[in-house]
């Protein structure tokens, strides 16, 4: 995956490629840690804990390093149409211009290589997670009318992005009972 050469990265821009990325919350929490907590710090200490920016840069760290996850763990991600994509979409909805276009203080060069080093990182978790599917596959086959199963193999196919698998695994795992209240899986 080749990401855009940019002189300047705007928040949007950051958004923009992570949805290129196709980020697991994983990923999104890990680009949340070094770099949206470092932009947060920044504008706390330049523009206060209530100037807008601050707040949304907050907002965005809240969702990057929990929000994700928790929507995909509790099952509000589940339908074909629920990708890393529409989810960054959504949560970007509710955002001001002023907050999207605002220029990153981090150097660009850091910004890219913290990126490229985010789609490596992407691709070998794929890999990892494809290899942990045929042995929850192997799980279900032994006992298939366990919903806890078939919310795992459900976390693991939309890690992956087979969107439309994982939306099916998951409508298995609820026809068997599985609720967000009893699961056994409370983060990833």
């Amino acid at each position: 995956m080749q990401l855009p050469t940019r002189k300047k990265y705007a928040v949007k821009d950051i958004m923009n490629d992570l949805k290129k990325i196709g980020p697991s919350p994983y990923v999104l929490s890990e680009i949340g840690s070094k770099l949206v907590y470092y932009e947060w710090s920044c504008c706390r200490n330049l523009l206060g804990n209530d100037h807008p920016i601050t707040v949304n840069f907050n907002e965005t760290l809240e969702f990057m390093e929990h929000g994700f996850e928790r929507m995909l763990v509790e099952g509000e991600l589940w339908r074909v149409k629920d990708t890393p994509q529409s989810a960054i979409n959504d949560f970007l909805k509710e955002r001001p211009a002023d907050f999207l276009n605002h220029i990153l203080e981090r150097p660009v060069d850091y910004i890219k290589g913290l990126l490229e080093s985010t789609v490596a990182a992407r691709k070998e978790e794929i890999d990892y997670y494809k290899q942990m599917e045929s042995g929850v596959r192997q799980e279900i086959e032994a006992d298939s009318e366990n919903p806890e199963l078939w919310n795992k193999l459900r976390l693991l196919l939309w890690i992956v992005g087979k969107y439309s698998e994982a939306s099916d695994a998951f409508k298995t795992a609820k026809s068997l009972g599985w609720t967000k209240e009893s699961s056994a899986i409370v983060a990833l």
